[in-house]
């Protein structure tokens, strides 16, 4: 196999990296699926595909801490609005206490997950 990756090798990252199986993309790509398997014994392809899992699953993290503090915000906004009546707001507060009751941190939990989904990739564990 060339040193360097095709097209279709790049393609087939991105997909296994966003957790499509291997038998839709080889139908997608037009390949066998055995092309596919002797892909992935590749380190560059493998180590491509590391990569590529870890900046997409980053970016999840990403989206998913914006999204948190902007329904904070809003959640805040809410809350100092005169206009909202003092039951509407507690209605409010009691929900959004019962939603983070017991919960980690969103960074510790999906940079643990992140870790630990890296973790099994180099150990082989195909996940």
């Amino acid at each position: 196999m060339s040193t360097k990756l095709n097209e279709n090798q790049l393609i087939a990252i991105h997909l296994i990296a966003t957790g499509v199986k291997a038998s839709l993309i080889s139908k997608q790509l037009g390949i066998r699926e055995e092309t596919l398997s002797r892909w992935r014994q590749n380190d560059k392809f493998n180590e491509a595909v590391k990569n590529a899992t870890e900046r997409i699953l980053t970016e999840i993290v990403h989206t998913h801490k914006n999204l948190l503090i902007t329904s904070q915000k809003i959640i805040a906004d809410a809350l100092n609005d005169e206009e909202i009546d003092l039951f509407k707001k507690a209605n409010l507060a009691i929900r959004f206490l019962s939603l983070i009751k017991g919960k980690e941190d969103i960074e510790k939990k999906s940079s643990d997950n992140l870790n630990q989904y890296i973790d099994a990739r180099d150990l082989g564990i195909r996940i």
